[in-house]
């Protein structure tokens, strides 16, 4: 493998040949530069990204790591597509070390040579289209792919990386892609002064590779590879059972009356009134996305040549499932061209629309509990009543999605402008900025009997890492992993006893982290999962890619223990959340033992002892 080191200080790179997978690539470099001694902004914060490395379709993401503003700890975010094109540079992982003098961008190409280029922005870029564009008018002759950040990178730590299929000199609707988790985009930004990186070539992927990888698929399953493909990837293309398709158009249906809401406040709102909200959902989401993207077949790949069209859009929209539930139902937006507005708005800005939508719920109710005030934040209360969204007319949802998107609209620019102290400590993050806000307004919390991290929703880590849980109301969302944000857990609608969710947990980090290190789409997870030992073992020459993956965690896990220590959790909603699942599964023990919240404490306790011993690490409360 052909890898790379770049300082952008010195504008100078080291080629390094040796074989390394995408995160095993940015772990050794942030163990080797001690990045746990200084903070996520300092420019030794090394920012590494690499490709996927098996040729199978599915196989071309491209994984960013880096030591993250917002967990404290080693982080990690993939993103489909861009993979597929970086190959024709022919490197397989790059490290960046260093900051430019001035807001830059960075060209690798490899047209015969490998050649690593800065070219200084004079002009002000805000949005992510902005600087995409600004890319797409330098190099419109090239074939080239860009990864950017927008306005959230330069003042908070929610900036999110994006990037968008290009065909003939043109940006392909629908094919938008990123990599947002965890403030990969801020640390690029303000870590290294790069706005963004774009990458062309003229190098290919190896025939007798990929006819390899299709040999042992085809031998496998006894049947064309394309066909095994769509037989398992039907939930993301489309699915004859729910007459929809994409995540935006089967997890509604999945997650049913448990989809949050409001900000998450389900454990107050009765079953009956939730599966009330539901069918509001499904009459002015679905029906609307099922009527606008799914019957005109508005489907696009991410860029990688992939038959399964996963990405649905309509009105130049992309549409997936956690951004409009972050941004729309989390919000008590029930009117999808609301939540529209509010989603374009999170992503032109360039926020992780998962965090920016679960920061912005929480401030909705800080302005509904009256521990923050309109003239504060310059924006109005939000209407946050769900028996409004469910006695109300069709004409009265849509005025009360109007106000709180214009809200949310109107909170975001502010937060990425900083346009105030206030915002600049909301750009923090929740767990930091309550830590703040609770000192700053000890009379108001007095007075309210809540602080302002009992509203909040977030995974702890040591004493200032904190991130959002994706859009799930389960328990292993909930959990201080050593990861938290991704899908290194077990997150079906269920509730086990401690032991049990953690043994399902370890099943699903053997696999999950697994495909995230080999980049590879886990939409193809169920197809490969069979075939993945063969598939390494032959062209990777890695004997046991599961025991490898065991092996990579602990080292995370050792990584972030440099900097703190799962904590327990802080959040009185999120105490609430997993004390009501227990009732909602009708797990009679855990709802007895829960009428102690306390007990909460015991339960977290207990998932990460086993998961602790499963995984042969020291990661226990």
């Amino acid at each position: 493998m052909k890898n790379v080191l770049i300082n952008a200080t010195t504008k100078k790179f080291e080629i390094i040949e040796k074989t390394f997978l995408p995160i095993s690539w940015g772990l050794y470099w942030h163990n080797k530069f001690e990045t746990w001694k200084y903070d996520p902004y300092d420019e030794k914060n090394v920012f590494c990204f690499g490709r996927g490395v098996l040729p199978v379709v599915g196989g071309h993401r491209l994984i960013f790591s880096f030591r993250s503003p917002l967990w404290d700890g080693f982080y990690f975010s993939s993103m489909g597509g861009a993979g597929y094109q970086f190959k024709s540079t022919g490197l397989n992982n790059v490290a960046i070390i260093g900051r430019c003098e001035k807001p830059s961008i960075m060209v690798i190409e490899n047209e015969k040579n490998l050649r690593i280029d800065f070219i200084e922005v004079k002009e002000e870029l805000k949005t992510v289209y902005d600087v995409s564009e600004y890319i797409l008018n330098l190099f419109k002759d090239k074939n080239l792919r860009s990864v950017v950040v927008g306005e959230a990178s330069k003042r908070t730590n929610m900036g999110g990386l994006f990037s968008q299929t290009v065909r003939g000199g043109k940006f392909v609707e629908g094919s938008e892609d990123w990599a947002a988790r965890g403030g990969g985009g801020s640390v690029l930004y303000r870590a290294h002064n790069i706005m963004g990186i774009v990458f062309f070539g003229d190098q290919n992927e190896s025939k007798e590779d990929k006819d390899k990888a299709k040999e042992i698929v085809e031998n496998y399953y006894k049947k064309p590879m394309s066909k095994v493909i769509l037989e398992h990837t039907s939930k993301y293309r489309y699915d004859e059972k729910t007459g929809t398709g994409g995540t935006f158009g089967n997890n509604w249906i999945l997650y049913k009356e448990k989809v949050p809401i409001f900000n998450w406040r389900m454990p107050y709102i009765s079953v009956e009134d939730r599966k009330k909200i539901l069918e509001k959902i499904l009459k002015f989401y679905l029906e609307t996305f099922n009527k606008e993207a799914i019957e005109p077949k508005k489907w696009a790949n991410c860029g990688e040549p992939c038959p399964v069209l996963c990405k649905k859009y309509r009105n130049k929209n992309k549409m997936d499932y956690e951004p409009y539930s972050a941004n729309g139902t989390l919000l008590g937006i029930f009117d999808l061209y609301e939540a529209d507005r509010v989603v374009k708005t999170a992503d032109a800005l360039g926020f992780d629309a998962i965090e920016i939508g679960n920061l912005t719920a929480w401030i909705f109710e800080l302005l509904d509990l009256q521990l923050l005030n309109e003239e504060e934040l310059g924006i109005q209360k939000p209407i946050f009543d769900h028996k409004r969204i469910i006695e109300g007319e069709n004409g009265e949802i849509k005025e009360i999605a109007k106000h709180n998107a214009d809200q949310a609209i109107a909170f975001m620019h502010k937060l990425a402008e900083n346009s105030n102290e206030l915002y600049k400590i909301l750009s923090l993050g929740k767990r930091k900025a309550s830590k703040i806000l609770n000192e700053k307004f000890k009379n108001r919390t007095t007075k309210i009997g809540k602080k302002f991290n009992d509203v909040a929703v977030y995974v702890p880590f040591g004493d200032w890492g904190e991130i959002a849980p994706n859009l799930y109301w389960t328990p292993g969302f909930f959990m201080p992993f050593v990861i938290q944000g991704r899908y290194l857990t077990y997150y079906k609608p269920e509730f086990n006893d401690p032991e049990k969710l953690a043994d399902l947990v370890v099943d699903s980090i053997k696999l999950e982290l697994t495909v995230e290190n080999l980049g590879i789409c886990r939409f193809h997870r169920k197809w490969l999962k069979p075939v993945l030992k063969d598939l390494v073992r032959e062209l990777l020459g890695i004997e046991d890619i599961v025991e490898e993956t065991v092996k990579l965690y602990g080292e995370i896990c050792n990584y972030n223990k440099k900097i703190g220590y799962p904590a327990r959790i802080e959040s009185e909603r999120v105490r609430d959340l997993i004390i009501a699942l227990a009732k909602e599964f009708n797990n009679e023990y855990w709802t007895k033992k829960f009428e102690n919240r306390e007990c909460v404490d015991e339960y977290v306790k207990r998932v990460l002892e086993r998961y602790s011993d499963l995984l042969n690490i020291d990661w226990k409360l």
